[in-house]
This record gives C-alpha cells, sequence and structure tokens, in this order.
C-alpha cells in the first residue's frame, strides 16, 4: 500500500514539474519588450556581483514577464526584495547604488 501511496505522490511531483516548465515553454528573455540586458555595461553587473557576493548574497537578474523592464532581485541583506527598472540608465545607476552600498 505504501509503495502505490509513494508512486501517487511522484506522480503528482511530475505532474506539477511538467506545469512548471510548460509555464515557461515559449518566454524569451524580453518577450518582445525594450529592455536588454546586452545593452547594460557589464563591468557594473560583474562588479555589484561581486560585491553582493561577498557580503553572502546573491543577485539575480532578469526581466519583467512582458519583458518591458529588467527586474533585479538582491538576497541575503535581510528580506529579499526585487526591483524593477525600464531603461538602462536606471539600471546602471541601480547597480552602482548596489556597489556603494556594499563595497
Amino acid at each position: 500500500m505504501a509503495q502505490v501511496e509513494r508512486q501517487t505522490e511522484n506522480r503528482k511531483d511530475e505532474r506539477k514539474v511538467a506545469k512548471e516548465a510548460r509555464k515557461w515553454q515559449g518566454i524569451s528573455g524580453r518577450a518582445g519588450g525594450s529592455s536588454d540586458w546586452t545593452e547594460v555595461d557589464c563591468k557594473l553587473v560583474t562588479k555589484a556581483a561581486a560585491v553582493v557576493g561577498a557580503m553572502g548574497g546573491a543577485i539575480r537578474l532578469g526581466y519583467t514577464r512582458d519583458g518591458g523592464a529588467f527586474a533585479v532581485g538582491i538576497y541575503g541583506d535581510g528580506n529579499p526584495f526585487t526591483e524593477y527598472y525600464h531603461d538602462v540608465e536606471e539600471i546602471e545607476d541601480f547597480l552602482r547604488r548596489v556597489i556603494a552600498t556594499y563595497e
């Protein structure tokens, strides 16, 4: 009986994972939006990741679902948070502030 219950739970878990994977299928990073990480100064991105990582944190880089804005998550300094910015200048200013704060 226990084996049947485990198999049922495993199938539920597999369906959940498959559903999550389908949610992301067909969604590109930008999804037709205007934000583009390739336009951001890579030295700022690298330096921000390094200073946050040095204090035991992490940075998550991404886009909003529609691709119209950058999304940056900061982990390890209290409660995790995500900031959203629409253009390259805004995200670069944010990264400079992150560097100044954690350096």
